[in-house]
């Protein structure tokens, strides 16, 4: 098996970081490219009232993009592996733009982070991950990250 390029979905939370760690270490192993991904959510201008007080949505947009592209920057650094790290951000649905951005990437493996929904919250939310499962055109590694121990 050869793993040239890695796409790490990353949306700031201790489940992708926890998945970067994945990331981090096949990429050492395999000496692979890592690509950190990020998909700012469209905002929309349905669902708000004619009278409101309509925002600079573009303006929203860019500025979401411009911090998410500094805080992936820290996160690079914050990994030590500067060199064979690239960073992605767009804007749009993460799980159409995770998709998309593997084969665009050529991405060998998509090691993405789950939230563990449970119960209804899963039923009405869904996961992306899982859904990046199903429609992505390369293997996807999900990683769960290992729950504390329950006390009795």
């Amino acid at each position: 098996m050869q793993i040239k390029t890695l796409l790490v979905p990353y949306d700031f939370s201790e489940y992708a970081e926890y998945a970067l760690t994945w990331a981090v270490e096949l990429a050492k192993q395999y000496q692979a490219k890592v690509i950190l991904f990020h998909a700012v959510p469209i905002f929309s201008r349905t669902g708000y009232p004619e009278g409101m007080f309509l925002l600079d949505l573009s303006k929203i947009e860019t500025e979401a993009v411009a911090d998410a592209e500094k805080r992936l920057r820290e996160v690079v650094v914050a990994t030590g592996l500067t060199g064979s790290v690239e960073t992605k951000v767009v804007i749009g649905d993460a799980m159409w733009e995770i998709c998309q951005a593997a084969e665009r990437e050529h991405a060998d493996l998509v090691i993405m982070g789950s939230h563990g929904r449970t119960g209804l919250a899963h039923v009405v939310l869904g996961s992306v991950a899982e859904r990046v499962v199903r429609h992505a055109a390369c293997p996807v590694l999900v990683a769960r990250k290992p729950q504390e121990a329950k006390k009795h």
